[in-house]
Order: structure tokens, then sequence, then C-alpha cells
């Protein structure tokens, strides 16, 4: 029963994407396989109520149960719009685009689903619609056989996949006995649409040769009118290049017959497997190639049923595996105590040991608590020692040149005399110097006092201000202040 469990979780939860189906009105084409090698199959009907019948047939036949397809909606299942673009986030858009185009469908906006992407043109919006009612049904009878739907996209997008990336593109494509459709991409993104009416199925296969010749002619100037319409759209990136594929025609042929009357490159389009004969199964095919990488997708995520999380299956395997996780915790703690349960013994032993010893220490301790006394006339020599140091200090910090006098100074001062100095008082104390004169000219002061380099003692003096200014009678007076840092030999 627990594998049984887990299959079917592991089912639901991861599956893949392994084939594709394409609704018409008139048939229904499922391709499978791998990108290298795929079967195409296709059953038709006669009306679209046969739809859940077919769709449950092939997925059993085909063994797509428990896996994922891409359903595309063939043309005139959908209806393509191009609205103006709104200014709204990428989330806002979504719920609203029902009610953008609701003056431009029949449907109230709950009966309908839509998706768009932004035209070449940023200010345009291309929206494809379809009816809630249709995709519901798809969706259901593919959960009926056991098939999710990863996405659901439309015949007019999935044809860019036969496009290339850096040129731009016409498809004239025809499913079965239908009208011709024209459909444009520039760099893989569609920009154009337009359907030709009363063109005969067989376009090259006519008995009458006159009559051939005139359809083409009418088929070629329709085409025509499209690539001057698209290229004047494009502008610099114009329709290079035309691609066939026409049911029930011979598309190489064609080509060949639309070559001789435009100016731009035919060629039939190159199916990229041999069993993909058909328009319906390049599309299917191509809707399989885009899976959830198509532009549109008609399945969102508003439509798509919300994951049951408790659910009988999913709370047995919560139950089992918390169980699982209990009994791996428990059984682990178990044996780290049985481990650890020698070494918790010896540590409890040298716990006790360590706290005997403590005990012991501490009555020893207690026998050299020191006298308050003590303490305090500790205290008061501190402070008594801290005192006499600071004495001491200051006397060794007392100028020494309080014991030979200031003779030296004086001499040395004299010996730096200047002509343009005129000293009228000095004042020597044991920190400093203080010289008041007059000078002949304000520069004359700095000249004088960088004399003093060349004398010992004077040169230990630094100055801490030096006043320069003229008196009442214009005379230059200037006053310095000096303080010796270091003791006079």
């Amino acid at each position: 029963m627990i594998q049984r469990l887990f299959s079917s979780f592991l089912a639901h939860k991861n599956p893949s994407l392994n084939g594709a189906i394409t609704l018409y009105s008139d048939a229904v084409v499922v391709v499978v396989g791998s990108e290298a090698d795929v079967i195409v199959d296709s059953v038709p009907i006669t009306s679209t109520t046969e739809w859940s019948t077919v769709i449950e047939m092939l997925i059993a036949k085909h063994q797509l149960a428990g896996s994922q397809v891409a359903v595309i909606l063939g043309q005139g299942l959908y209806q393509s719009l191009l609205i103006d673009k709104p200014e709204l986030g990428a989330d806002e858009l979504a719920l609203a685009l029902p009610y953008l185009v609701k003056d431009l469908v029949n449907e109230a906006p709950e009966d309908i689903v839509a998706d768009g992407f932004s035209c070449l043109q940023n200010d345009r919006l291309q929206v494809f619609v379809s009816t809630r009612q249709q995709v519901a049904k798809i969706i259901a009878a593919c959960k009926s056989a056991g098939c999710d739907v990863g996405c659901v996209t439309v015949e007019s997008v999935v044809w860019s996949e036969f496009t290339a990336d850096n040129r731009s593109q016409l498809i004239v494509h025809r499913y079965g006995n239908g009208n011709l459709q024209l459909t444009a991409f520039s760099q893989h993104k569609l920009f154009f649409q337009r359907q030709l009416r009363g063109f005969d199925v067989s376009l090259v296969a006519m008995p009458n040769t006159d009559a051939q010749s005139l359809q083409l002619d009418s088929l070629a100037l329709e085409l025509q009118r499209s690539l001057d319409f698209v290229s004047a759209q494009l502008r610099d990136d114009s329709i290079s290049q035309l691609l066939i594929s026409c049911d029930n025609d011979d598309n190489h042929q064609l080509a060949q017959a639309l070559n001789d009357r435009l100016n731009v490159t035919v060629k039939a389009l190159v199916s990229p497997q041999p069993s993909l004969t058909s328009t319906a199964a390049r599309v299917t095919w191509a809707g399989f190639k885009q899976g959830f990488d198509s532009a549109i997708n008609l399945y969102s995520q508003h439509l798509q049923p919300k994951r049951q999380w408790l659910t009988l299956n999913n709370m047995l395997l919560s139950w089992l595996a918390l169980t699982v996780l209990i009994a791996t915790v428990s059984g682990c703690y178990s044996f780290k105590s049985r481990q650890l349960s020698p070494e918790i013994v010896s540590n409890n032993g040298q716990l006790t040991a360590a706290q005997t010893e403590l005990a012991l220490i501490q009555k020893q301790l207690l026998l050299h608590i020191v006298s308050p006394i003590k303490q305090q006339r500790v205290s008061v020599l501190e402070q008594e020692i801290s005192a006499k140091q600071a004495t001491l200090k200051a006397v060794a910090n007392h100028d020494a040149s309080l014991l030979v006098g200031y003779g030296e100074v004086l001499t040395q001062l004299a010996a730096a005399a200047s002509t343009d100095i005129a000293i009228e008082r000095i004042s020597i104390s044991a920190a400093g110097m203080n010289v008041n004169g007059s000078a002949r000219i304000p520069d004359a002061v700095p000249r004088w006092l960088s004399t003093f380099n060349r004398y010992s003692t004077l040169a230990e003096r630094r100055f801490q201000l030096l006043t320069i200014d003229r008196d009442d009678s214009n005379q230059v007076r200037f006053s310095l202040q000096a303080q010796r840092l270091q003791g006079i030999n």
C-alpha cells in the first residue's frame, strides 16, 4: 500500500509533455513520440460532440495517461483580435482581457477565456479568445483519460515554429478544403493574419489552363497586396520569403507558379519529419515542439484546478514520514546515550573531586582575610607616597639655569645683536623669556630670530607668541615671548 501511495504521489508531481492534440471541427489529430521520431494519428469526426470520445480513445491508444499534453485549437475554434494595449501589469492584464474584448465577441466576459501578447507595434495587443465551455470540455476529456493538459494554444501562433529567427516570412496554409490563410511572422512573432476566400482547393491541377492561370494571377495579386501592407508596417524588415503548406495541392508546383508572379522567394514548407504530410499534422507537431513556451495559453492559472493537499493519501504519507522521523531521531539519541554513559560516569567522579577540593580551598582562604584597619593604613601610606613622588618630580623639573644664572643667555643675545633691532626690555625666568623692543622695518624681526639657531642656549628656546605693530609715532614695535623646553647647559 505504501509503495502504491508513493507511486501515485510522484505520478501527479512530475508529469512530462509527451504529445500534442489538435482539434478541428471535423477531425482530432495527435502527435506523440520524441523530437527525432514522432507518430501522427488522425481521427475524423462529424461533430465537436465527439471530441471527448475521440480524445479518450487516442490517449488510451498511445498510452499518454499520466503525462501532460499540449492542446492546439484549429481554425474556426477561436477568435483573433487586435486591440489597443492597456496600461496594466501582466497579472492584471490576464484577468482583464475578457472584459477588454467584451464588445468584440458575442459571449459574456465570464463565459470566455483570453490570452494575448504585445505586437511589434508596442501600442497594440494581439488577443486570442475562446469559450470557457469549449476549453473546459477539452480539459475534462483529457483528465477523464488520465492525462493532464499543460497548455491550450492556437494554430495561428504555433506556425512560428517553421519560421526563421532572423527574417520575416509569410506562410500560406490551408487545412483540408477550407479557405487559404495568410500568417506573417517577424523574428518568430506573429505579426499579420488574413483569410483569402474564393480560391479553389486545387490551385495548380485544374483541367482548364486559362482558368488556372487566372486564379493564380488573382492569388498573386492578393498576396502582393498583403506583402505591400506587411512590408510597410515592418519597414526595414520586410517579408523576404513565402512558405506554402496547402492540403490537397502540389505545394512545390504552387510555389514555382507563385515564384514567377511575385518579387519574393516562394518555397514549399519543408516538414522536419516524413510523417508530417498534412497541414493538421504540421500544426500538431509545432504545438508539441513549442509546448509550454507557446506565446498563447488559454488554460491560464486561474482556470486550472487547485491542488488539494489535505487528501487521504497525503495525510497517510505525512503520518508515515513523521513516524519514520521520530523513530530515527529516538534511535540516534539512544545510541548516543549508550556511547556517552561511561564518559558521563567519569566526568561525575571528576566533578565530585573538584567540588571537595574547592571546599577545602575556601576554608583556607578564610584564614587569610586582611584586617580592615590594616587596609585603611595601607591606603593612607599609598597617598603619602604619591604626594612625595609628585614633590620629587617637581624638584627634578626645576630649571637648572637658576643655579648658574642667565649670563650665557644675555651673552648670546648680545652676540646676535642686529643694527635693525633695538631691545628695550628683557624678562627671563625659569619658565620662559620675554623680549620687547623696536625695529627699523618689520622684516628685520624674523631675520633676527633666524640667527638664534647659531647659538646653543637661544636655539633651545621655542617661541610661543610674536607681536609686531606700530606705535603712535609710526615706529615698528615688537613683543616676543619664548619658553625654554630643555635645560641650559
